[in-house]
């Protein structure tokens, strides 16, 4: 038998975004939950319910039982279950989760005085024994019954939402990206171990949206990002931020010095929500490089990344550090122009970074990349990523789906080939 579930599609702030939001959905609880609970998704549809805009998914029994709201029935795997929900609590496309308990009743006469309007249903507010109708007679419409997924936000979404700036990554987007990341990690186990963090690195982090995201789902957060601009407009956020909403949180900033050399400066937070979280060490950290991401191996732990995500420069109103004046690779790890500019060539950036970056993954560790087609074609990326000795477990265009006339946007999943699951999960390369 199969379970179906019917999801009521977020609102989107961006019109553009907003029109594919139902086919990124269906796309990211297909690569989710493939990676995740392989076989349980049977299938994912785009539909529309009275008008409003949902997906039906389609769950194998084993995975998902009738009586969602209670505990796992007898034959259900409740681990299975829970990453099922998981998922669903995660997408940042469903806004609500319903199980679909039956169909509309079709009209029934209620009495000799009264025209049927639809079937009897309860009390009205008329005499006693009178019922009330159904004020709509669709009987193709489902029964749904909400579905109580996990809380997965920590935090309030002003979060997220505070900091606005030009070429701000769409936040449903940020959380599409590691939502996928999770799912690809090895690691995601970490999640539920309060023994250690799952920590996310973004290696061009701007100005923390995806560190802001991490923050959210109770990751620990990791970014580097060239820009001291960007780093201090995201300190001075984050730290009004903690204070305003009276989380428990220390910081601290300084220079990055490593064997005598300058490098940078780091920022650092640690934050609980409570004095009781903070003593039972069930805080968060947030540490934010501001250096050079092709270097960062220089000062950054090896195998301390359970995920990177990364939304590459586009190369339109973003790009990578090179030497003023030429399209160059960026500088060799470590080292920093002075006179630098930007490069329009997010293919170069990778290349030189990819080195450091796998170096700061652990053995089970995804990566994640949001690419713009028109200036990082997807093969050419993947042959960089192919060449670095990952593994890709995304297709071309699974993602892919148009920001603006100038951004043709798609994602890209990678793992190392040592990764423990690399043989099983998704798509082979």
């Amino acid at each position: 038998m199969t379970t179906v579930l019917h999801g009521l599609l977020a609102p989107s702030a961006n019109r553009v975004y907003g029109q594919q939001a139902a086919a990124l959905a269906a796309a990211e609880l297909r690569f989710v939950l493939a990676n995740t609970v392989p076989g349980a998704l049977e299938d994912v549809l785009e539909e529309s319910i009275a008008g409003m805009p949902t997906l039906r998914i389609e769950l194998a029994d084993w995975a998902l039982d009738a009586d969602i709201g209670g505990a796992a029935g007898e034959g259900i795997d409740a681990a299975a279950r829970a990453r099922v929900l998981t998922a669903l609590a995660r997408s940042p496309h469903i806004f609500g989760v319903f199980d679909e308990v039956g169909t509309m009743p079709a009209p029934e006469p209620v009495g000799p005085d009264r025209e049927a309007a639809g079937p009897a249903v309860g009390p009205a507010d008329g005499a006693a024994g009178e019922e009330r109708l159904y004020v709509d007679e669709m009987p193709e419409l489902p029964l749904l019954l909400p579905v109580r997924t996990p809380a997965v936000d920590r935090f309030d979404s002003t979060l997220l939402t505070t900091l606005k700036y030009q070429g701000k990554t769409n936040e449903q987007f940020t959380a599409l990206m590691l939502s996928c990341a999770i799912a690809a990690s090895a690691d995601a186990h970490l999640i539920e171990d309060t023994s250690r963090p799952f920590t996310v690195l973004d290696p061009v982090a701007g100005r923390g949206t995806t560190l802001n995201q991490a923050l959210m789902w109770g990751l620990d957060a990791v970014g580097v990002d060239l820009d001291k601009k960007d780093a201090e407009l995201f300190r001075a956020f984050l730290t009004t931020w903690m204070r305003e909403n009276r989380l428990k949180h220390t910081t601290s900033a300084e220079r990055l010095t490593v064997n005598g050399q300058q490098l940078g400066s780091v920022f650092r937070a640690d934050l609980a929500r409570s004095k009781e979280e903070q003593r039972a060490g069930r805080g968060q950290s947030l540490t934010l490089f501001t250096a050079d991401t092709t270097g960062l191996g220089a000062f950054i732990r090896p195998r301390s990344a359970n995920a990177i995500v990364a939304d590459l420069p586009y190369g339109v109103q973003h790009g990578a550090r090179a030497q003023a004046g030429k399209q160059t690779r960026p500088p060799k790890a470590g080292k920093q122009t002075k006179n630098a500019a930007l490069s329009r060539s997010p293919l170069q950036l990778v290349e030189s970074a990819l080195p450091a970056w796998s170096r700061a993954m652990t053995d089970g560790a995804s990566l994640v990349l949001a690419v713009n087609r028109r200036t990082a074609p997807y093969p050419a990326m993947a042959e960089v990523l192919q060449q670095g000795g990952l593994r890709l477990l995304t297709e071309d265009g699974q993602f892919r789906h148009r920001v603006d006339r100038s951004i043709d946007r798609d994602i890209i999943v990678a793992v190392k080939r040592s990764h423990p699951a690399s043989s099983t999960k998704g798509t082979p390369s």
